[in-house]
């Protein structure tokens, strides 16, 4: 008799030709480690963030729509700068990532990134008080306001990046809970680029609906 293993054919003799399903192996699928469940977690808690930004987002377009006492306000100048160290901070973070994944050095990525993360934060700070000390208050113009409650909720929310970012320059090399130092600078890199684009997109929308 004649197998053919590869086909599922069984020769039975000769004008008999029969064919038999081949058992198939379960596909096993791998559990996702520490490394994989912290990723995917940062994804999900992504979500809502975005949501919420996004509602804004609508609600400045609705009232830029409505045009009344809509009065546009004059960005300090060093809102510019901030991006410049904001966009340089996910430059920095993103070595930092390669080099941890890698096995290299990364600590000194790491210190710069969370410097710049300062930095964009104390800048931010400072241009809030430009503005106050010009008279232009929270609630001046509804474009002003918007600009406040769009910057202020950036700010808090790269805060607790940032917060984060410093636990991950301080995470053991051999990893602690099961999750790697990689893992940890690689969950803190998609927070904090998604912020800095969070960031353009907030820009983007004061300057083309002044």
């Amino acid at each position: 008799m004649t197998t053919l293993t590869g086909l599922g054919l069984l020769d039975g003799g000769p004008g008999d030709p029969k064919v038999v399903a081949l058992p198939r192996r379960p596909v096993r699928r791998e559990p996702l480690d520490a490394d994989g469940v912290a990723v995917l977690g940062t994804w999900v808690a992504l979500a809502p963030i975005a949501m919420l930004f996004l509602a804004f987002v609508s609600a400045f377009i609705v009232r830029r729509g409505l045009g009344e006492g809509w009065t546009a306000i004059r960005l300090p100048a060093l809102v510019w700068v901030n991006t410049a160290v904001l966009l340089t901070s996910s430059f920095t973070l993103e070595l930092a990532r390669h080099a941890s994944r890698r096995g290299g050095k990364d600590a000194g990525w790491m210190g710069r990134t969370v410097l710049l993360g300062g930095m964009f934060l104390t800048g931010q700070t400072v241009a809030w008080k430009m503005l106050f000390g010009a008279g232009i208050s929270l609630g001046l113009t509804p474009y002003g306001s918007f600009f406040y409650l769009l910057t202020g909720c950036h700010a808090v929310h790269l805060a607790g990046g940032l917060l984060a970012l410093a636990a991950a320059a301080l995470w053991p090399r051999d990893g602690t809970r099961k999750l790697s130092r990689h893992g940890a600078i690689r969950v803190c890199a998609i927070y904090w680029h998604f912020m800095t684009i969070v960031w353009v997109g907030i820009l983007s929308l004061l300057m083309i609906g002044r």
